[in-house]
């Protein structure tokens, strides 16, 4: 498949490979799903394979940092399993359903709305899962789903939990022996007793002060918004917020990219058809010009005059075509004007040669771009294949002219003449003809077209329609 056909399918719910303008050119296990489409079953696995990956090594460092600190297991486990469990359910849903929306292959706006309510949904449900998973595992650690558990408290800062109040006993009693202790010394030591008296004031000051400063409006305002950005901004890297973003940032990448190779295959097709063209031109068998040579040599004895206009008219003809014939490799287009002026110049000489022809070139277009060495080559078709089999008197008519085809103004151009038709000879299978055919089919496609047709008087009649350009 060309990058073309890949970038027109990767468009439309591709599977492949983006091409290599698109792609995150990376390998990594991370960001391998960036190589292909967003929202494609293939982004999607790569995706979720890069997610899990990630939570079993953040939930493995958790672990084992808990056994370090000593810490309650239940408590982690509560803290934990809500967190990875609501999270991998962000992370999967949403983008899930917008990968089936997406295989909808819906167009425009509404392609937009079906994703992001995906998206919303998805992230709906997963706090659904988070509320669910938060409440049976409380229930199934502590017999009770209304236990406060705090994510940071789980490395070691005392909750409220069920049997904390024998610790709190246990501490009670620590610090009554101590104050007895402290007494019996004050007594013996009376000025290391004023001592710990200011050094207590002391401390009950500074603990106050971090009190009010732990309390302070401003301070818990930031806390609170820091805390709601960064929960926002997790949410919506995990949801698949930036990747509907990324998403469309892709498909207009990828239509800037389709338009690049586009035209750039345009190009090559146009150098490969001129190249073609000048191919092309070169077949044209130019044998009247032998018979032009050998009609002078005759004449130049018995008819020193036609001899002379025979040289006079082959020198015009070869004036008006050489050009067209050096510069057909390097122009898909000539004018008409001079495929008249070397049609008009190719018939004069044939006249010189065959007294018996007469002939006619009209035009009702004054001028436009016509493929080079097309009309001339009707022309030698004519005379070939009309003309110099037929006995007795003949007349070929050239004419141009405009008319409308569909709302769009087309160019005829008729190379009729009253010889042999088509029972004379093979005149609708020349290598001329079929270079013409070629010829059209690579510049016009199906806008353009030759046809022969018998005239009911005798002869053939082959007509050039194509689009009109200036």
């Amino acid at each position: 498949m060309s990058a073309i056909d890949t970038m027109r399918s990767a468009l439309h719910h591709s599977e492949q490979l983006l091409p290599s303008e698109v792609t995150a050119k990376s390998e990594t296990w991370l960001t391998r799903a960036r190589n292909y489409p967003v929202f494609s079953r293939t982004w999607y696995r790569y995706r979720a394979q890069a997610w899990i990956g990630v939570f079993v090594i953040v939930d493995v460092i958790a672990f084992i940092v808990g056994l370090l600190a000593d810490t309650d297991m239940r408590r982690m486990a509560s803290a934990f399993i809500p967190f990875t469990l609501g999270g991998t359910a962000l992370h999967l849903l949403g983008p899930a359903m917008a990968v089936w929306v997406r295989n909808r292959a819906y167009a425009g706006k509404k392609e937009v709305i079906a994703l992001t309510l995906a998206l919303l949904l998805g992230a709906a449900c997963s706090y659904g899962v988070l509320l669910g998973v938060k409440y049976v595992t409380k229930l199934i650690a502590y017999g009770d789903a209304n236990v406060e558990i705090s994510v940071v408290g789980t490395l070691g800062a005392s909750s409220k939990v069920p049997g904390s109040a024998s610790a709190s006993t246990s501490a009670t009693s620590v610090e009554d022996a101590g104050a007895s202790s402290a007494n019996g010394q004050s007594n013996k030591q009376s000025n290391n007793q004023s001592n710990n008296q200011s050094n207590t004031s002391a401390d009950s000051k500074d603990n106050k002060e971090s009190s009010k400063i732990a309390q302070s409006p401003t301070l818990t305002l930031v806390m609170q918004v820091f805390s709601f950005l960064l929960v926002t901004s997790l949410i919506t890297y995990t949801g698949g917020a930036i990747d509907l973003w990324y998403f469309f940032r892709q498909k207009k990448r990828l239509q800037e990219v389709l338009r690049q190779h586009e035209l750039t295959a345009a190009q090559e097709a146009r150098r490969e058809a001129e190249l073609r063209l000048s191919v092309l031109a070169a077949q044209v068998e130019p044998h009247f010009l032998f018979n032009t040579l050998a009609g002078v040599r005759s004449a130049i004895l018995t008819e020193p005059e036609r001899a002379t206009a025979i040289v006079d008219h082959l020198v015009d003809y070869l004036r008006a075509t050489i050009p067209q014939m050096r510069n057909d490799g390097s122009s898909a287009q000539a004018r008409l004007k001079q495929q008249l002026e070397a049609a008009s110049a190719y018939l004069g000489l044939m006249h010189a040669r065959i007294p018996r022809l007469s002939y006619s070139v009209d035009s009702e277009v004054t001028d436009a771009a016509l493929p080079p060495l097309m009309l001339i080559s009707l022309v030698e078709n004519a005379i070939k294949h009309g003309v110099e089999p037929k006995i007795g008197p003949v007349h070929v008519a050239v004419l141009a002219k405009q008319l409308q085809q569909d709302g769009q103004d087309m160019l005829e151009l008729t190379v009729a003449d009253n010889g042999v038709g088509f029972a004379g000879s093979s005149s609708g299978s020349g290598i001329g003809l079929a270079n013409i055919h070629e010829r059209l089919a690579s510049m016009y496609g199906k806008r353009a077209s030759l046809v022969l047709k018998a005239l009911p008087e005798g002869g053939v009649a082959a007509t050039i329609l194509l689009p009109l350009e200036p």
